[in-house]
C-alpha cells in the first residue's frame, strides 16, 4: 500500500501536467477573450491530417452582428514537424476547415451549405494575406467575406510549426485590425 499511494499521486500529477501543457496559452492576448482548444485531427475537418492543437480566441462581441468585433477572431495551429506552407496549402486547409465547420453548425440538415472559397497572396517570407468567402451558418445563414492574415513560424527546438490566423469581415485599416495585429505568438514559441 505504501508503494501504491506515491505511484498514484505521481501518476495524477503527470496527467494534470500533461493536460495543462496541451491547453497552454500560445498567444499574447487579452485575457477576457474566450478560448477554445481543439486537437488535430479536428472533428469537423478530419481531412486536415496534422498532429497538434488549435487554440481559438474570440472577443466579447464576436457573435453580435452590430459589434465592431463581429466575426473578428484569431486561432493558432501548433503542428508537429516542419510544414511547408504555400498559398495553395492555406487555401485548401481553410476551405476544408470552414466547409466542415459550417456543415456541423448548420441546423437545417436538408440544406446543402455552399462551399467556401479562399484566396491568398504571399506578402513576405512568413506572412500571407487573403480573403475567405464562406456561408455563415452560425448567425445569418448568408454568405460573408472574412479578411485574413496568416503568420507562419517554425520552432526548430520544439520541432513545431505555428500558424497564426487572424480574421475579420472589417477592412484591414479599421480599429479591430489594430487589436488583431497586436496579438502575437508568445516569445517562447517563436
Amino acid at each position: 500500500m505504501k508503494l501504491i499511494l506515491p505511484s498514484l499521486v505521481s501518476f495524477w500529477f503527470s496527467l494534470c501536467f500533461a493536460q495543462q501543457q496541451e491547453s497552454q496559452n500560445l498567444l499574447k492576448i487579452d485575457s477576457l477573450w474566450t478560448k477554445e482548444v481543439f486537437e488535430f485531427p479536428i472533428h469537423f475537418a478530419p481531412e486536415l491530417n496534422y498532429k497538434g492543437i488549435e487554440e481559438a480566441y474570440f472577443p466579447k462581441g464576436w457573435s453580435k452582428l452590430d459589434s465592431p468585433d463581429y466575426w473578428s477572431y484569431v486561432f493558432v495551429w501548433q503542428v508537429e514537424g516542419k510544414i511547408q506552407v504555400s498559398e495553395q496549402r492555406l487555401e485548401h486547409d481553410l476551405q476544408v476547415y470552414f466547409d466542415g465547420l459550417m456543415q456541423v453548425v448548420n441546423k437545417d440538415k436538408d440544406f446543402e451549405v455552399p462551399k467556401s472559397t479562399v484566396v491568398f497572396v504571399k506578402k513576405s517570407e512568413n506572412i500571407y494575406k487573403g480573403r475567405v468567402r464562406l456561408f455563415n451558418a452560425f448567425h445569418t445563414q448568408n454568405r460573408m467575406v472574412l479578411n485574413t492574415l496568416v503568420s507562419v513560424f517554425y520552432n526548430k527546438n520544439q520541432e513545431k510549426t505555428f500558424l497564426l490566423f487572424k480574421f475579420s469581415p472589417s477592412d484591414f485599416d479599421t480599429d479591430i485590425w489594430k487589436i488583431l495585429n497586436s496579438i502575437t505568438l508568445k516569445d517562447k514559441f517563436m
